[in-house]
């Protein structure tokens, strides 16, 4: 989850966003859309950049495809550089259907699939807020849900799939730009306080445009949104929760545990991975305090410390960032640049507080957000009688992705976990499993026997 990049240079800056609204084309823009074939599969096309588009499907292949000279769109396989066999043949706006080739589970012509949607502007906590609802095309009830923001600084209006697909498989969706980003006002901030509200109030606003239509509603928050979107339950009414790659830690354990993933993966034993451990816990008091707590303590491990190659190799989600330079430097960027981050926020006693089904869906190899601390947590409140169904996705990257690792550790997305997409759908219409879903290991609420609860009393 990305809080704070730094660059080196004099200064420290946020990291680069995606294309702004005014760099896409009309051209490009109306080739987004769902689409489907004849055996009823979907295929997906959203932007990517201004002058790419990247495709999904529910087996979780995933591409990103730009225009060739004889007007194909042909391209790499998921987020990588390898190529994939995929050909999409767009033409025109206003056209209601492209050809498919080279991608396994779909093949042929397929139509876009219409949707009924609705465009609105409406008030956050304190700002104004660019939302739209996509509501499959009919005037049946269906389940609502409000898709809630990772860290990303850019439009999910524009760039948000799930707000296609998940209409396409007969679920409504709420998508909206986070303050500070696409149509929205105010200013970017991780917030997650403000953020919240202003989730309950994209909740309120969605059963607003679609009446009778919602037969239930909920959140599904993706990353940094794994900690909003339960704070919003607890301010509104919704029927259900999901929180896909995110944490029931804090923060600041995010930081501690990516720095020590990082270590043993490099090699270190465990008399480093404590000192490690020193040195986040001092750097989380800083944080916490404003500054106020820790900064002695931090030259001192500086002193003793900061000639070892472990040291000067942490990076975490922000330990990395503090150690690297003088902390009056870190201050002065933090203090222009930092965007107002919750580091103190405890997910538990909120999770406590949801009232309704949630599912958790976990990536076992995510560097991150390291899922195995998060894991235990949610196992413990499942044992306490919160209705909690865990998805356990293993040799997963953040964001539920496939990926290859190269020699030096880098890697590569290759696309969604099979089975992830489908489950998002099913769990949003149910609040249950109701099928296998790749290899994942599925965790499913039980409620605690009855002697237990009465011991509880």
């Amino acid at each position: 989850m990305r809080f704070f990049s730094v660059a080196l240079a004099a200064s420290i800056t946020l990291a680069a966003c995606s294309s702004s609204d005014d760099e896409i084309s009309a051209d490009m823009r109306c080739l987004v859309g769902s689409y489907r074939v004849a055996t009823g599969d979907v295929i997906d096309v959203g932007l990517s950049s201004s002058d790419h588009l990247r495709w999904r499907v529910m087996s979780g292949e995933v591409g990103r495809v730009s225009r060739d000279e004889d007007g194909v769109w042909t391209g790499t396989t998921g987020w990588s550089d390898l190529p994939h066999t995929a050909r999409l043949a767009m033409t025109a706006c206003g056209d209601d259907g492209i050809e498919i080739n080279g991608i396994d589970s779909l093949q042929g012509h397929a139509t876009r699939i219409s949707h009924d949607i609705q465009d609105v502007r409406f008030t956050g906590a304190d700002e104004e807020l660019a939302g739209r609802l996509v509501m499959p095309a009919g005037s049946e009830p269906v389940p609502i849900v409000v898709l809630v923001h990772g860290s990303e600084d850019w439009s999910a209006r524009d760039y948000a799939f799930l707000q296609r697909m998940l209409p396409a498989h007969g679920i409504g969706a709420f998508v909206y730009d986070k303050r500070g980003t696409g149509a929205s006002t105010g200013q970017y901030t991780q917030d997650f306080d403000l953020l919240a509200a202003d989730a309950a109030a994209a909740h309120r606003t969605a059963l607003e445009l679609a009446g009778a239509r919602a037969s239930s509603s909920g959140y599904l928050g993706g990353s940094q949104g794994g900690w909003v979107a339960p704070l919003a339950a607890t301010l509104s009414q919704p029927d259900f929760v999901i929180a896909s790659f995110g944490l029931a830690e804090s923060p600041l354990a995010e930081d501690r545990e990516q720095v020590q993933m990082e270590l043993r993966e490099a090699g270190y034993d465990d008399a480093v991975l404590d000192r490690a451990r020193q040195v986040t816990d001092i750097t989380g008091r800083l944080l916490a305090s404003n500054f106020q707590d820790g900064a002695e303590d931090l030259a001192r491990v500086r002193r003793e410390w900061g000639d070892e190659a472990w040291f000067q190799e942490m990076r975490g989600e922000i330990t990395g960032e503090m150690t690297m330079r003088p902390l009056w430097q870190f201050r002065m960027g933090y203090r222009f640049l930092g965007v107002g981050t919750s580091w103190g926020h405890e997910p538990v006693p909120v999770l406590r507080e949801v009232g309704v089904p949630m599912l958790w869906v976990l990536a076992g190899a995510d560097r991150e957000a390291p899922s195995a601390p998060t894991r235990q947590i949610l196992t413990e409140l499942q044992s306490e009688g919160h209705i909690i169904d865990i998805a356990f996705f293993p040799d997963t990257d953040h964001g539920i992705t496939r990926f290859v690792e190269a020699e030096d550790g880098s890697r590569q997305g290759l696309g969604y976990a099979q089975g992830y997409l489908e489950m998002l759908v099913d769990w949003s219409r149910h609040q249950a499993f109701t099928q296998t879903y790749g290899n994942a290991e599925l965790s499913p609420f039980a409620a605690p026997p009855l002697d237990d609860l009465a011991n509880e009393d």
